[in-house]
């Protein structure tokens, strides 16, 4: 079997395995440790003051724009993100002028990008032979030649399609930091996910999910997050 052919047959067998929702997690943060139920070490530098400030466990608010204000899809991504971070130790307030830290969260799907890329083509590349040993009436042998078709890839075609990108925004910020007009942001969570689907409504708890795996994750560095699935991949 030829490289190209192994490779081919690996991708296959990849094909066939349990579907898992992927997405690329981007992080920045200088969340407190001792804030949460479990975290990665905060950054260096100035997150040590904020961490030795915030030694207690935070209450947060989300805080919504006017498009999500009155949006039910909005409402449900809402509630399914307050509910990680309570599981995170956080307290849900959803009075913003009692919340230490503020949530904001997003998302969209944009209009999609044609991919293409070659496909290789199957068919007949020859036939082997064997031979079977038949004895006759008359005492003799005969041997009587059995073909089978050998197939392997006999050209390629170009294949077209339309990848659309998912992306969820969240990020977390310290409220009286933020109306003294100063730098607020504590955590910057971005996720994203490529699928031939432009559909959200299945996706965008799958992306809120790839951001606690884990909660907050190491800062600076970009990872790739499976999820398994058990329903047709969104």
């Amino acid at each position: 079997m030829s490289r190209f052919a192994s490779l081919l047959f690996v991708a296959l067998l990849a094909g066939c395995a349990a579907p898992s929702f992927v997405a690329t997690v981007s992080v920045r943060h200088q969340l407190p440790a001792t804030a949460l139920k479990a975290s990665a070490p905060v950054a260096s530098g100035s997150a040590a003051a904020v961490q030795a400030a915030m030694a207690t466990p935070k209450a947060f608010a989300i805080e919504r724009n006017a498009s999500q204000m009155q949006s039910l899809a909005y409402k449900q991504f809402e509630t399914d993100l307050a509910s990680r971070l309570v599981q995170q130790g956080l307290i849900w307030q959803k009075d913003i002028n009692k919340a230490d830290w503020l949530v904001r969260l997003d998302y969209q799907v944009d209009d999609g990008k044609e991919k293409s890329y070659q496909q290789p083509i199957w068919g007949t590349v020859g036939y082997s032979v064997s031979y079977q040993r038949v004895f006759t009436n008359g005492g003799s042998v005969m041997f009587i030649p059995r073909y089978y078709p050998e197939t392997g890839i006999v050209g390629s075609q170009t294949v077209s399609e339309t990848i659309f990108t998912r992306e969820l925004f969240v990020d977390i910020l310290d409220r009286k930091t933020l109306d003294k007009g100063e730098f607020a942001k504590l955590y910057e969570g971005r996720a994203r996910n490529r699928s031939h689907s432009d559909e959200l409504d299945s996706a965008v708890p799958l992306l809120i999910q790839s951001l606690f795996l884990p909660f907050p994750g190491p800062s600076g560095v970009s990872r790739e997050v499976r999820i398994p699935l058990t329903t047709p991949k969104p």
